[in-house]
């Protein structure tokens, strides 16, 4: 009886969350110089308070557990062993020798929200250096499957926040953080990754 009470209640704490996230989204959202729309592309800046407060956040296991338990919610129940092999196998690709149709695979995946100003960052630095990539807009996926995602990246990862990216298999974090793309990029680090066999 107990458990039957708790999942409508979850249900509508994930409702709420959802319909805050998307509102504050919305709200926030503007075009960028390529004509994308999303929040501001300043928040992506290493040095904005957006980026502190969600390195803050990344870096502290209270914060993971809270932002996963808000993940866990709103990914509300399904097929956990589904989601997880379907994440699996996106990632896998950036392993392959060759992916589909005899095309070398690409050495980057991504897991990405279009309006998401660190994951708009993080494709713009790989277009500029010409690094192939691939990448899941978890914000364009059927239904909630984007959440679903998102709740079994956090399990796998440690962190529910986009862009979640893996270099050959290798979760590096996302833009700014984790180590992070732009400072693997700046270090030289993340040519000796693309290196790897």
């Amino acid at each position: 009886m107990l458990q039957e009470m708790k999942r409508p209640i979850l249900d509508t704490v994930a409702t709420t969350l959802f319909k805050l996230e998307t509102s504050r989204v919305e709200a926030s959202s503007e075009m960028d110089d390529k004509g994308r729309m999303g929040e501001p592309m300043e928040w992506s800046e290493s040095s904005s308070l957006a980026n502190q407060f969600s390195e803050a956040i990344a870096s502290n296991s209270l914060g993971y557990k809270f932002k996963q338990f808000v993940a866990d919610i709103v990914a509300g129940e399904y097929d956990e062993a589904a989601v997880t092999a379907q994440v699996d196998a996106f990632i896998a690709q950036s392993t392959a020798k060759n992916g589909f149709f005899g095309k070398k695979s690409p050495p980057v995946v991504m897991f990405s929200f279009t309006t998401c100003p660190f994951c708009r960052r993080a494709k713009d630095y790989l277009d500029e250096q010409g690094i192939a990539y691939q990448v899941m807009e978890l914000d364009e996926l059927e239904g909630n499957a984007g959440n679903e995602i998102r709740a079994v990246l956090g399990k796998k990862t440690s962190r529910t926040s986009v862009p979640s990216i893996f270099v050959k298999g290798q979760y590096i974090g996302g833009c700014n953080d984790g180590p992070g793309l732009l400072p693997l990029g700046e270090s030289g680090e993340l040519n000796k990754l693309l290196q790897r066999a």
